[in-house]
């Protein structure tokens, strides 16, 4: 099965932050017809990277981080599911950018109700 990374908006982006929107369509569900785990873990994995990205160190010497890092561990906390339709939000932040590790957090909601759908963490070697 192919999970579709289509169709997701950035919203705003800086400060350590990306904000994203989406609406749940067909391509982005499993075959219970709600959003597929998958999805969610590739938009914590890709969403928290440019997070880090626009840290406020990462744009002040931007050459010295050619590219988001690569990942040492990701854990994703399914909370609720959300069906065709459903308009989501993906917050995306940096908690702590060390030296050498990044700690990054994400959380999916609903738009309409705030009904909190995952929430993520991310840590990445960028040293």
């Amino acid at each position: 099965m192919f999970v579709n990374c289509i169709n997701v908006n950035i919203i705003s982006a800086g400060n350590g932050q990306c904000v994203a929107e989406m609406v749940v369509e067909k391509e982005h569900t499993n075959r219970f017809g709600t959003l597929h785990g998958g999805f969610t873990a590739s938009a914590v994995d890709v969403l928290s990277s440019m997070a880090v990205l626009t840290h406020p160190r990462v744009v002040e010497d931007i050459d010295s981080v050619p590219n988001s890092g690569v990942s040492v561990d990701i854990h994703i906390s399914y909370l609720n599911s959300a069906k065709i339709g459903d308009k989501i939000v993906i917050n995306s932040e940096t908690v702590k950018l060390g030296r050498n590790l990044a700690f990054l957090k994400v959380t999916l909601f609903r738009k309409d109700d705030k009904v909190i759908l995952a929430q993520g963490s991310h840590t990445k070697f960028v040293g």
